[in-house]
């Protein structure tokens, strides 16, 4: 309340330290790494997509752009499907390279012209984020980027997120954060991407985030944000 933490409460072997599997709220720390470098003047989301693999002579992937990526709507193939064997269990368990086996996907529908959840387009935007940072900040410097740029700016002492093989971390689904430091996730948010002072986030990427993507599910589908 009021900024301040009033009554917490866990279950048993569980503590106020304990580091807790995100799943998909990871793609909105994915998509608060993403707003950092927007804040940096590194990225756009409106610009088209720097995936060197789409850029050959008529593929038709070379107009996805980065927003579009964020909203779910870049009409790329994939199947979002948990229990038997589908391209999202693949890709988080059986492949090397979880962005790679997202970016080599066909398109079903021109961008912008289907809406369909895609744990393989976050990680996508996760290999933009490793690219954009070691092309600024240097090689290998995507390992400790979250941690300098947001987690220990905002307090998050408890987090930790994982890699797959290829060295990109696997942005749709791998952070582990304790109960505290996901609430701080949120009061982020809440503050409109400023803490104690700070611009986190660059002025209008909270609003971005959650605006309603058109063709989502009851327009509750922002940029990597469920509304």
């Amino acid at each position: 309340y009021d900024d301040k933490l009033i009554a917490e409460r866990y279950a048993p072997d569980i503590t106020k330290e304990t580091k807790l599997l995100g799943w998909s709220m990871t793609k909105s720390v994915t998509a608060t790494l993403l707003g950092v470098l927007v804040g940096q003047n590194h990225l756009d989301v409106h610009a088209k997509a720097p995936i060197a693999a789409w850029q050959g002579e008529g593929d038709p992937r070379s107009e996805i752009t980065i927003d579009q990526l964020m909203r779910m709507s870049s009409g790329l193939a994939f199947e979002e499907v948990y229990g038997p064997m589908s391209d999202a269990t693949t890709m988080l368990y059986q492949v090397p390279d979880a962005a790679a086996m997202a970016i080599d996907k066909p398109l079903v529908g021109p961008p912008d012209s289907v809406w369909s959840y895609s744990s393989g387009t976050t990680n996508i935007l996760a290999k933009i984020i490793r690219d954009t940072v070691e092309a600024n900040y240097g090689e290998h410097a995507n390992w400790g980027f979250p941690r300098t740029h947001l987690f220990d700016v905002i307090g998050m002492t408890h987090t930790l997120c994982e890699p797959d093989p290829s060295g990109t971390l696997i942005g749709s689904s791998s952070c582990y954060a304790s109960g505290r430091d996901w609430a701080r996730v949120g009061l982020l948010h809440l503050h409109d991407g400023v803490w104690k002072g700070e611009r986190v986030l660059p002025k209008g990427w909270v609003d971005y985030v959650r605006t309603p993507t058109a063709g989502s599910p009851e327009a509750n589908y922002g940029a990597q944000w469920w509304t």
